[in-house]
């Protein structure tokens, strides 16, 4: 359909609350965000919480304030009824939010979320919150993966996660039960930090995602079923929770079900202003291309990686990565532009395209935008900006490494027509009922070979070469660190010799295009079991992830909090009433 007829006026049919709930996420009600938060910590108005630092304040690992905060939310997870695009569904709510709220901190900050699970009926589910792109250093227990650092939360029961903020900038925090954060389990995280660039506004989060009117088991049951193609539509693309949707195009028994003209987010831009905007793709299958029509964007970071700013007028965003820009207010009060993130020709969507408004602070914001977009044709590839373009501003080069894997990428039907996929030679799945952090802790480091784990030992920096002979893209994500960023290319990797060893881009989710490969190189530093995975919901679903095992003795060593094996205690005791339906990987 063609959206922009779509749109015949911007008042919207729903109200704010059954759209989204309580979200005030694009709305013109959305706050802007400071540059730090005040109060707490031993600093006032006036003083950076960062600014009496001896150390270099763009290294993350050694910043943040002196006297750090903690920053405590709580978090109530239920499953509610909302027509984000228009189509009334059951989601699930993070405080009857969708998108949730958002959590913010200062770097060097403690961050503190109780998490109360009430997804009681409908059926109950176990959930478990994974804080994307956090280092986790010293607390692996808290990275919020069930079956790898934890047992799910059991319905009626709580935890409370709490871990440093030792990187800044932008990310989002998700369930990382099943696929459940596809239903509308996720937020945005803004940790504040040194500016290396100027700007007047901070926008907040732009979240997009694609969006499917199925619940999400009933799409993994789909992807999970013998037979199954490879290909599951999403039947919308979302800004900020928010889209329309030509509500003639249902079944005839959903139409009571349909709203047209649902409304569309809508930002503010002040004439003459610098803008910052935090991007996050929070979808489950698709590659955004995000642009803003008549205003070039400047990046100024990937994921928590502060970069050397450059121009650009496009985008690309894979699962789970963010790029934040900024953008000058160039034209007339009264002027109004449309905000577009655009599903690639990677992604498998019936209708892949979303809209925002974006008006400056004397237009009427019930107008349509008559902007046109830039011409920039999506190339196809699936891929991240060229590498070269991408340098990060603390340089870090990267070390000699002591190890090098090879993790390639496949797909294959098994027996019983199950298409499932295989990371480094593995279909992985997990047991909720054993995570295998807690199984190391205890000194057991034999795992069943359908966990993945790959013990790295004592190594210190291992080079992973990762190729795609497949037709797919993925998103591949590592936790608890940074990749060094060090090739990207068509084919298998032939060993030629690799560049910009002296500072490579750093990002936890780099793109791999399809038929394509990456090099990365990760740090061993930090203790733990880690998962890697690609990051499309469906895939993670059907085996694709692997476990790194970091430093060994330091893990058996752990003293584990017995908060965490309460939940474990919990778990089994709801086990033991009730089975769970774990009809995929559980990742």
């Amino acid at each position: 359909m063609d959206i922009i007829k779509s749109c015949t006026d911007l008042i919207g049919s729903l109200t704010p609350t059954a759209q989204n709930g309580k979200s005030l996420w694009g709305t013109l009600l959305a706050p802007t965000l400071p540059l730090w938060i005040l109060g707490q910590g031993g600093y006032h108005a006036g003083q950076p919480p960062w600014s009496n630092h001896t150390g270099s304040i763009l290294d993350p690992l050694h910043g943040g304030p002196l006297h750090p905060a903690t920053r405590r939310y709580d978090f109530n997870i239920s499953r509610g009824m909302i027509a984000p695009d228009g189509y009334e569904k059951s989601v699930i709510l993070v405080n009857g939010q969708y998108p949730g709220p958002l959590i913010e901190a200062n770097l060097g900050d403690y961050i503190e979320v109780t998490v109360h699970n009430h997804i009681e009926e409908g059926p109950a589910e176990g959930t478990a919150i994974h804080w994307h792109g956090f280092p986790q250093a010293g607390t692996p227990w808290m990275d919020g993966v069930p079956g790898v650092s934890q047992c799910p939360i059991a319905p009626a029961k709580s935890f409370t996660y709490k871990f440093r903020a030792e990187v800044y900038g932008t990310s989002w925090y998700h369930s990382h039960y099943s696929a459940q954060y596809s239903g509308g389990l996720y937020g945005p995280i803004v940790v504040h930090g040194p500016p290396h660039v100027n700007y007047d506004i901070d926008v907040g989060p732009v979240m997009v995602n694609d969006w499917w009117h199925e619940d999400y088991f009933t799409v993994v049951e789909e992807v999970m079923s013998p037979n199954f193609t490879g290909k599951t539509y999403s039947d919308n693309n979302l800004i900020n929770g928010r889209m329309n949707f030509d509500c003639s195009t249902v079944d005839a028994g959903d139409t009571t079900k349909c709203t047209n003209n649902a409304g569309l987010s809508k930002f503010r831009f002040q004439s003459g202003k610098t803008h910052r905007l935090r991007f996050i793709n929070s979808g489950s299958e698709g590659t955004q291309r995000i642009s803003i029509d008549g205003h070039n964007m400047t990046v100024i970071a990937n994921d928590f990686t502060p970069i050397q700013p450059y121009d650009t007028q496009v985008v690309t965003l894979g699962i789970g990565q963010r790029v934040d820009v900024v953008v000058h207010a160039h034209d007339d009060p009264k002027a109004a532009f449309w905000l577009r993130a655009n599903l690639t020709s990677c992604a498998f969507a019936k209708q892949p395209y979303a809209l925002a408004a974006i008006y400056y602070q004397d237009a009427d914001v019930d107008a349509i935008p008559a902007s046109a977009p830039w011409d920039a044709p999506d190339p196809g590839t699936c891929a991240n900006d060229d590498l070269a373009l991408t340098k990060p501003l603390l340089p870090l080069p990267v070390p000699e490494p002591s190890w090098t894997q090879h993790m390639d990428i496949g797909a294959f039907k098994n027996a019983s027509g199950n298409l499932l996929w295989k990371f480094g030679g593995v279909t992985a799945r997990v047991d909720y009922n054993d995570p295998t952090l807690l199984q190391a802790s205890q000194g057991d480091l034999v795992f069943e070979p359908e966990m993945n784990v790959v013990n790295y030992g004592t190594n210190s920096s291992i080079r992973f070469i990762v190729n795609n002979p497949t037709p797919t893209p993925h998103p591949m994500h590592a936790h608890g660190l940074s990749m060094y960023i060090l090739a990207q290319g068509a084919g298998n990797f032939n060993g030629s010799t690799l560049t910009g060893l002296d500072n490579p881009l750093r990002r936890d989710v780099q793109m791999v295009s399809a038929h394509s490969h990456i090099v990365v190189q990760i740090d061993a530093a930090t203790p733990g079991l880690w998962p890697f995975h690609c990051h499309i919901a469906w895939h993670a679903s059907a085996g694709f992830f692997s476990q790194m095992l970091f430093q060994p003795d330091e893990v058996r060593g752990y003293a584990v909090p017995p908060e965490t094996r309460q939940v474990c205690d919990d778990w089994s005791a709801f086990t033991a009433r009730q089975v769970p339906d774990q009809i995929d990987s559980g990742l």
